[in-house]
């Protein structure tokens, strides 16, 4: 009897193809080439379907909270990114823990989960409103603390014990100066030796009043915003979705007050510094605006 020759892929032909085989072949193979797996069209009619009207509205307003912070705060943007190549340059790895204190809507957990989308973000912030704006554009492993910073027991609501970075944009000026101090104090113990603290916001130097006066004369009036401040709000309590939720809020921050000090960043770095940070300086400054980053102690 003769055998079949056997190839190395192990398959014996006992016969020739037929003209019916091949056809049958080929149809498989333009099949295979050109079929799209059933998961894969599903992600595609998914990310072409129009938002929900929750989720379009959520946008809306956070769309509209970014405006109003970019006139209010017209150094922010350049800020966090001065903030976030500080992290980058100081980091020993790719995938950091970051805690964003009064990180609000999650603009800077954007920011960072665009260069580190490996990164493990927790935001903790005591607005539900907020929050719940951030809820909607953050992933979903994103983990939301809802906790006071006025509370020294603040930090027993995080969800990890060490972190490789805390960022403070535009948050301490809530604070009053002895709470601010023992905050200090506080994130010093989440942070891992040779962590970062970098803190945002506004320190005017009382050297450099006309200095600053004059950079603020050339940058003229900032563009009004699509919404006020009470604008803003006023809409976000009109809102169906987000309505509830500013009742809500109202409960929360009853005889909450806000210290709006802001304290030169040599305050700052002498706080940090007499806190037990090993480093504490200025990292960026534009104008009345500026960065302090402090670093922990290495083991």
């Amino acid at each position: 009897m003769t055998h079949g020759r056997v190839f190395r892929t192990g398959i014996r032909h006992r016969r020739p193809a037929s003209p019916t085989d091949k056809i049958a072949i080929i149809v498989i193979i333009f099949a295979r080439l050109f079929s799209v797996p059933s998961r894969i069209r599903g992600a595609a009619r998914a990310n072409t379907d129009p938002p929900s009207p929750r989720s379009a509205a959520l946008r809306r307003w956070s769309r509209g909270w970014d405006e109003m912070m970019a006139v209010y705060q017209p150094n922010r943007t350049a800020g966090v990114q001065a903030v976030l190549d500080t992290v980058d340059a100081c980091l020993d790895h790719r995938h950091p823990k970051v805690l964003d204190l009064g990180g609000g809507t999650g603009s800077v957990g954007h920011e960072v989960l665009g260069r580190w989308p490996d990164a493990s973000y927790s935001l903790l912030d005591l607005d539900p409103v907020l929050t719940s704006i951030a809820r909607e554009h953050l992933p979903p492993h994103t983990d939301l603390i809802h906790a006071d910073l006025h509370d020294p027991g603040w930090s027993q609501h995080l969800p990890h014990h060490r972190y490789d970075t805390v960022l403070a944009v535009m948050t301490v000026h809530y604070l009053p100066p002895e709470r601010l101090t023992q905050l200090y104090a506080e994130i010093r113990d989440v942070l891992r030796p040779g962590g970062l603290l970098i803190v945002l916001d506004h320190m005017p130097e009382p050297g450099l009043a006309t200095v600053n006066a004059r950079m603020r004369h050339r940058a003229g009036d900032p563009p009004r915003p699509s919404m006020s401040w009470r604008e803003w709000w006023d809409g976000v309590a009109a809102d169906p979705f987000l309505g509830p939720i500013v009742a809500e809020r109202a409960e929360i921050m009853r005889g909450q007050t806000s210290a709006e000090w802001n304290p030169p960043a040599h305050w700052h770095v002498d706080t940090l510094r007499a806190s037990s940070y090993g480093e504490a300086g200025v990292a960026w400054r534009h104008g009345a605006d500026a960065a302090v980053v402090a670093a922990t102690p290495n083991a």
